[in-house]
């Protein structure tokens, strides 16, 4: 029998393939409709038509190769794959979404959905393998999970990960806070049998310590990178910085960058405000910037989407067989 394909699964059913052209932002949000109640309030996301002009932008920036973005929104926090669905169709930017967690106090009343392992196992399961709850023609690309700062014995929204992650070969995408304990949780998940090569830390370079994320690196982590590259409010640091350096160590293979904008002001379309751009910022200023710092064409690649794609991928399944 053939093996399946590789492919990342986006919200409208098409795939992406390892190799494509492309400039994918690696830490996005095209939706967040916050639930009511949530204990730390966001500011709404979903004014469809902003969102669309926004991600033509990006799609006609990175023409001609594919424009593309991770959601990172979770369920039950914000996400909403039919809505996403109908924004990657009308702006030409293929979306994948993501199932599993976000932190307690992203849910209304500090609560989660899922309060026994099995619960959250399903639902992730589910999503992973067959559709997502709100758009069932389309599966997730990948598992969400929130990140304290300090590993959690017995949490059973990371005890179902844990298993979804090693049944389906998901990449496991890790919101962490501020990168605090790493260290750690690395440790920890090595102890339980998830390989590092599955593991991304979302907002790691927010820890100015370029030998941690070289040994993070080197160990196989896939390192989120986003805030650093920002311009920087305070007289000393310098956005790209970090990613210098580890640029100049050879490590470009181990870094996903993603632009995280999380409110409607930072979709705005005025490109002489570089922090309010909108997604094509990710390639009239990321890219930018990183061609001005001799980076070849191979590591920007890399960067803007290659490696983040080669981690995700997983097995293609028929939408007949999803599920089953």
């Amino acid at each position: 029998m053939k093996a399946a394909e590789h492919v990342l699964p986006t919200v409208t059913g098409a795939t992406l393939r390892p190799g494509a052209k492309l400039r994918l932002d690696a830490h996005g949000h095209a939706w967040i409709a916050p639930p009511a109640l949530a204990v730390e309030p966001v500011p709404p996301l979903n004014d469809e038509g902003r969102l669309v002009a926004g991600l033509a932008r990006f799609s006609a920036a990175a023409a001609p190769r594919r424009a593309a973005l991770l959601d990172c929104q979770a369920p039950g926090c914000g996400r909403d794959a039919a809505a996403l669905a109908r924004i990657a169709a009308k702006s030409g930017v293929a979306i994948a979404a993501l199932t599993g967690f976000h932190v307690s106090r992203a849910y209304p009343q500090g609560l989660r959905p899922w309060t026994t392992t099995e619960g959250a196992l399903g639902a992730f399961m589910r999503e992973l393998e067959g559709g997502f709850r709100e758009a069932p023609m389309a599966r997730a690309a990948a598992l969400k999970a929130a990140y304290s700062g300090v590993p959690e014995e017995e949490d059973p929204c990371w005890e179902a990960a844990i298993e979804a992650c090693k049944q389906t070969g998901s990449l496991l995408v890790v919101h962490t806070e501020g990168g605090a304990g790493v260290e750690e949780l690395v440790t920890w998940l090595q102890a339980r049998d998830v390989p590092t090569e599955r593991v991304y830390l979302l907002d790691v370079d927010r820890r100015d310590d370029a030998g941690l994320h070289a040994e993070l690196a080197r160990a196989g982590v896939l390192l989120g990178f986003a805030a650093s590259l920002r311009p920087s409010a305070g007289p000393d640091a310098e956005p790209f910085t970090l990613l210098s350096r580890l640029l100049e160590e050879g490590l470009a293979r181990s870094v996903a960058v993603g632009l995280d904008l999380q409110s409607p002001t930072q979709w705005e379309s005025d490109d002489r405000v570089r922090a309010a751009a909108g997604p094509a910022t990710l390639v009239t200023v990321v890219e930018a910037q990183l061609q001005r710092l001799g980076a070849g064409e191979d590591d920007i690649d890399a960067l803007l989407g290659g490696t983040l794609l080669e981690r995700t991928a997983r097995p293609e399944i028929p939408p007949a067989r999803r599920g089953a």
